[in-house]
């Protein structure tokens, strides 16, 4: 097992950089460490690390890939043995990043490991710097993938990974997986689809309060982005959190979530079982409707090899 300790940063395609640096630092209060040619580095506001959302300019929407920071220099060596020998893989370095190990999941899912980045200090308790929502933190990523059993394996027993909550079809398989490496209610959401190339739903910040989260409707219902706030205000019956998802100008989803749980003791947690008629129930606690694009819609992620996009196959 490759020793991983925690989800580090995303890498998002946009098309136009002037255009989303509006969206997610002006109006929601993501955190400007640099903008580097044709990439804007963002963090939450007590994210001292150089980065955990880069926004990277292309020419179409999409995931990058995600990295993840391993415990200790040596896991980087483990996991180039390990995985030369299973998966192919390149040497990559990064802004703020001096190197470390890029590949693709059993599944497709673009993953970057590394064990050290630049810090910058924080703005936790600069508190007149703070604006829009206050994103306090990168919280999760959630994946859509076509063989749900062999990736929530491999990020077990390859990445060290455990499961929090199982969502199961109606014939009673496992459909959706939640996992966490640092005890949070999850960092890693991975669901199953019929689609033959990987997909990247969003990634999520975590704020303080459930204000927070009423707040982001109401900056960009304010800024006249109605068609922005995809779903919510709402509570999840999964990780119990309080959620509102939007969409930026490229229809890259966010999310915004605060008040999940921690699991204290992780060798005596059994994960929470939700069957398929708890579907609305496990979704959104209050048991309102599920819009259809939040269930259908997704972007497509990179080929860390090609850089070109995986296309979807029905």
């Amino acid at each position: 097992m490759i020793d991983t300790l925690r989800l580090s940063h995303v890498v998002v395609r946009v098309r136009d950089l002037d255009k989303a640096y509006k969206f997610y630092v002006e109006l929601l209060g993501l955190v400007e460490t640099e903008k580097d040619g044709d990439c804007l580095y963002l963090r939450g506001v007590e994210e001292g690390q150089h980065h955990s959302l880069v926004l990277k300019k292309a020419d179409s929407p999409g995931l990058s890939y995600i990295g993840l920071r391993v415990k200790k220099p040596e896991e980087l060596d483990k996991a180039r043995e390990f995985l030369s020998s299973n998966i192919k893989l390149k040497i990559h370095k990064e802004k703020g990043v001096d190197e470390g190990i890029l590949f693709e999941t059993p599944q497709g899912i673009p993953l970057f490991l590394y064990y050290d980045m630049e810090y910058v200090g924080d703005l936790r308790m600069k508190f007149f710097m703070h604006r829009g929502v206050s994103p306090v933190r990168l919280a999760h990523v959630n994946l859509i993938v076509r063989d749900l059993e062999s990736e929530v394996k491999f990020f077990k027993e390859v990445l060290g990974y455990y499961e929090t909550e199982w969502f199961l079809d109606d014939k009673g398989e496992k459909q959706v997986v939640w996992l966490t490496r640092r005890g949070d209610s999850h960092e890693i959401a991975i669901s199953s689809s019929t689609i033959n190339s990987p997909g990247f739903h969003h990634e999520t910040y975590y704020v303080h309060e459930l204000r927070d989260v009423v707040r982001a409707a109401d900056i960009l219902a304010s800024a006249g982005l109605w068609n922005s706030i995809e779903r919510g205000p709402g509570r999840h019956g999964v990780t119990e959190g309080f959620y509102i998802y939007l969409r930026d100008i490229d229809k890259n989803r966010i999310e915004f979530f605060s008040e999940d749980y921690v699991v204290l003791d992780p060798d005596k947690w059994k994960p929470i079982v939700w069957t398929h008629d708890q579907l609305r129930y496990r979704s959104d606690f209050w048991g309102r409707p599920i819009p259809e694009s939040w269930l259908n819609e997704w972007v497509p992620v990179e080929d860390v090899f090609t850089g070109q996009l995986k296309r979807w196959n029905a």
